[in-house]
């Protein structure tokens, strides 16, 4: 009898828990996001363009929101389909993003690559309104989209919540200024605070934090590539696998965890 109640326990243990999934037999590894339905915020440009297209690929339902036109997105992805709809919408916005999620509905999966990373000179009397603004994008961005897109996920328990922080959120930039370090180094901060409300629900909440990437944003930028121990900048698409694996079933027991995707500059 003792060792017919120890096996009852560890089956017992051993049921799936909230927010697992079985890649093994769910037919599709990695790559598998069918009928996945996908959030993507700054999906017209940089990584999130990048996230936009593997997803796609990998055949998720793809909603495509981004202050400029999410439509660029869509031509780039036109053809490999999963593209759902396309919303222009500030991120910054809390009415905004809550009046687009109620069309969106439920979805499996959120990513917010939305960001800005202006060089201006801090000291300047007219700074203040540069730092309303990064913080408005940068740090109340990724929480309205949270706030709109978590009950779901955690009423259903199961999702996949992606962030993207930066090395300057860790090392605090030679190059950023103080509006994009604070609100670098807040993303990975609200990641473990939201990753503590979500995950007993079944919903994993990570980020990434990349080093200096090939962007239009960072256009314009010095880099001594001498100091980078792959001697170049990451491309947006090595940080776009990164983040795809973090919104995939597989990531089913990563939860609070900023992944480092800066080629060895940065080692925590």
């Amino acid at each position: 009898m003792g060792a017919l109640r120890r096996l009852s326990e560890l089956a017992r243990r051993c049921r799936r828990p909230a927010g697992f999934v079985d890649s093994s037999t769910s037919g599709g590894g990695m790559t598998d996001f069918d009928n996945q339905r996908v959030v993507i915020a700054g999906a017209a440009g940089g990584i999130g363009l990048q996230v936009t297209a593997l997803l796609a690929e990998a055949g998720a339902a793809l909603h495509l929101l981004d202050i400029r036109d999410p439509a660029q997105a869509q031509a780039t992805n036109a053809g490999r389909g999963g593209v759902a709809s396309v919303h222009r919408c500030n991120v910054a916005s809390r009415a905004e993003v809550d009046a687009i999620a109620a069309r969106i509905g439920p979805v499996d999966v959120l990513v917010d690559a939305a960001g800005i990373w202006p060089q201006d000179d801090w000291m300047a009397a007219d700074w203040d309104a540069a730092f309303d603004r990064v913080i408005d994008v940068n740090l109340r961005g990724p929480i309205n989209l949270v706030r709109a897109f978590m009950p779901a996920m955690i009423e259903r328990r199961y999702g996949r919540i992606v962030l993207c922080g930066s090395i300057a959120g860790w090392a605090g930039g030679l190059m950023s200024s103080p509006h994009y370090v604070a609100s670098k180094g807040g993303i990975h901060a609200l990641v473990r605070w939201f990753a503590q409300q979500a995950t007993p629900h079944g919903v994993c909440v990570n980020g990434v934090a990349p080093g200096p990437v090939v962007t239009p944003m960072t256009e314009g930028a010095h880099h001594d590539l001498n100091r980078f121990p792959l001697g170049r900048l990451a491309e947006p698409r090595e940080v776009a696998h990164a983040m795809r694996f973090l919104c995939s079933r597989e990531a089913s027991y990563l939860s609070g965890t900023v992944v480092d995707v800066n080629g060895g500059i940065y080692m925590r």
